[in-house]
């Protein structure tokens, strides 16, 4: 089958599904509404698609239908508001995957009706909606994240057949990497608190250190990922692999823009990879700051997990939060891997997460600073805005050291309080490298800074 033919085909199976399965009971007589007036778009879709073949023109008014998915798209937003995710009704994260797929598949009927390729305006915002879908609502409903991902794969397919060479082929072509320049200093380590470096441990070994007679302290293994394929056959230094593997830089990523989240200039927006990395990460980029932080790309492009592996300690039995059991998180069946993508001077201020954590440098150094669980100098911060910031600290490590500026307007007396108290507390730092993989126990207070361009995984496991 032609590729063309092979995505329309694609799109109205997933139409058909869409309208024959049935609808759940719902007690919202608006969600229930919404889902009547999308099924109305769903069945227009495939009247235009049958007339394809059809020398007489169909009676579907187009315009109507384009704002009618339009307003079930908002709606479905306006929901993401009104309630915290997790309390979010499933119907509404549904509705909303529903309605961005039947709206590029509105697009590709546009564009492919009368030709064989996809235009590439059709073409980004197609994966655009789709990334919405996937990013926002978790690709939620009967089609789903795993059907999202196939039909890009399918217009990678068709976009590759096109006789106009794509961008991502292009991009192959370039052989450049990432500048391992670090423009900004770098931090001076001092050795008695440099974390140790180790490698050739068995997991019996690994095991026996994190359940010991004393709480695990940090660690840099040196060889747990070297075989890694983001490290050696398919680099994730070269920005033209990066492009080729996210459809010529199409997929859309989630970005926080400014120097650190507890900053009040602090933001998130959507972009297009490409667009990530020609702003943010190339020397070409501006002098604002954008980082992909704590996505989980891996499950949002399988194509970039084929590129690593979890390391063999993430299936470790581990202690729990060694001062505060409140803290202690329901056990994972598996570890949660999160992408940390930026450029020089990107930051996370210094925190603390609930969970064992082995971060992996791919690209690029990172300095790390760790304080234990039972420092009693970290000040925490309170409930901000409804959400509770207590994992996070009201001290900023880069303002402290002379390495940021100080936004908050700290005295100098101020200042040189905070960092005595800090210095006189146990720590631990180092400069990841390349290859390098930290453990950070549970419950440790960590301040991560990027000195170069930085792309990291982190891997949760309790």
């Amino acid at each position: 089958m032609a590729p063309r033919d092979e995505v329309l085909s694609w799109y109205r199976a997933a139409t058909e599904t869409l309208i024959s399965t049935p609808a759940k009971d719902d007690p919202d007589p608006e969600s229930a509404a919404v889902n009547v007036l999308l099924q109305r778009q769903a069945k227009a879709l495939l009247i235009i698609h049958d007339a394809l073949r059809d020398p007489s023109p169909h009676q579907v008014d187009e315009p109507l239908l384009t704002r009618r998915l339009s307003d079930v798209v908002s709606i479905s937003t306006s929901k993401f508001y009104a309630y915290r995710f997790d309390l979010l009704p499933y119907q509404w994260r549904q509705m909303h995957t529903d309605a961005l797929i039947l709206s590029t598949f509105h697009d590709i009927l546009c564009s492919l009706g009368q030709n064989a390729w996809l235009g590439e305006e059709a073409l980004d915002g197609v994966v655009e909606k789709l990334d919405r879908a996937v990013i926002t609502a978790g690709g939620a409903g009967v089609l789903g994240t795993a059907w999202i991902e196939k039909t890009l794969q399918l217009l990678e397919r068709l976009c590759d057949a096109s006789p106009s060479e794509p961008p991502a082929k292009r991009a192959r072509r370039a052989d450049s990497h990432f500048s391992p320049g670090e423009p900004y200093s770098r931090p001076l380590l001092s050795a008695e608190r440099t974390c140790p470096a180790r490698s050739g441990w068995s997991l019996d070994k690994f095991d026996k250190y994190m359940n010991g007679d004393t709480s695990p302290r940090p660690v840099v293994f040196t060889d747990l990922v070297a075989t890694w394929p983001a490290l050696t056959n398919r680099p994730w230094k070269s920005p033209a692999y990066l492009l080729s593997r996210t459809f010529g830089g199409r997929r859309l990523v989630p970005v926080e823009v400014g120097r650190s989240y507890v900053d009040s200039d602090w933001g998130q927006e959507l972009v297009p990879f490409g667009a990530f990395l020609s702003r943010y990460i190339s020397s070409e980029g501006g002098e604002e700051v954008g980082y992909l932080a704590q996505h989980d790309l891996f499950s949002q492009i399988p194509s970039l997990r084929s590129d690593i592996s979890t390391p063999d300690f993430c299936w470790s039995p581990v202690p729990m939060h060694p001062t505060d059991p409140a803290k202690n998180k329901t056990p994972l069946d598996v570890p949660l891997v999160n992408a940390w993508f930026g450029p020089a001077r990107t930051i996370t201020p210094l925190h603390t997460d609930a969970y064992h954590n082995l971060l992996v440098q791919v690209v690029g150094t990172k300095y790390v600073r760790l304080y234990p669980p039972w420092s009693k100098v970290m000040r925490p911060r309170g409930d901000e805005d409804g959400v509770d910031m207590s994992n996070t600290s009201s001290l900023d490590v880069g303002v402290l050291e002379g390495w940021d500026e100080d936004a908050q307007g700290m005295t100098e007396e101020e200042r040189e309080t905070a960092k005595s108290e800090l210095g006189s507390q146990e720590y631990w730092e180092c400069v990841l490298g390349e290859g390098d993989t930290l453990l950070i126990p549970m419950g440790w207070w960590h301040y991560v800074r990027s000195l170069s361009v930085s792309f990291s995984v982190s891997f949760w496991w309790n």
